[in-house]
């Protein structure tokens, strides 16, 4: 059974070394579908418009993304002041990309109405950076280092910004649609 691990932040203020990047660019072009088939599927459930691919973003994923693989690590980039980031590990070979983002969507089940985000943020950051209705680009990047592979991906304007809601109203879209148009840059 594999390992995987989950950390969210967005920073919104008020290499190599046996690091690998991981595939091809039809590789590439599947993770964005992957990613943003998801992250359009559950912004659509709440109303919040889809996201599009920024290459940009993928890129500065990807670079950090390596770090993390080559130093065995897993922490956020703590020199990231501009964008939101979602980051998974776990055992190399062990889960599909859809399984690694999907994982952040499960987190909401732990998010409440009646409850701020703020208040459950370990458990709710990821999903509420995926929804977040002024977040309009997502770029995310693969990496692996002999043992694990990581996942990292950029949101641009960040999201899980403190006293702010991350719905374009206070409530939950009542109306959950699925299957939103996948959009990339």
């Amino acid at each position: 059974m594999g390992l995987g691990i989950l950390a969210a932040a967005a920073v919104a203020a008020t290499g190599s070394g046996g690091a690998a990047a991981i595939g091809s660019a039809a590789d590439r072009a599947d993770l964005a579908d992957t990613v943003l088939a998801i992250h359009n599927q559950e912004r659509a459930a709440v109303g919040a418009a889809p996201l599009r691919w920024s290459p940009t973003l993928a890129r500065d994923a990807q670079t950090w993304a390596r770090k993390l693989a080559a130093s065995g690590t897993f922490s956020h980039d703590a020199s990231n002041r501009d964008t939101g980031e979602n980051l998974w590990m776990g055992t190399r070979g062990a889960y599909r990309v859809a399984d690694m983002v999907s994982g952040w969507a499960r987190e909401k089940t732990a998010l409440h109405a009646r409850v701020s985000w703020q208040a459950n943020f370990p458990r709710v950051g990821h999903y509420t950076q995926m929804i977040w209705a002024r977040t309009s680009a997502v770029g995310c990047a693969l990496a692996h280092s002999a043992h694990h592979e990581y996942l990292v991906c950029r949101y641009d304007p960040p999201g899980n910004v403190w006293n702010e809601s991350p719905y374009n109203t206070k409530e939950l879209a009542s109306n959950r649609q699925f299957g939103a148009p996948r959009v990339r840059e």
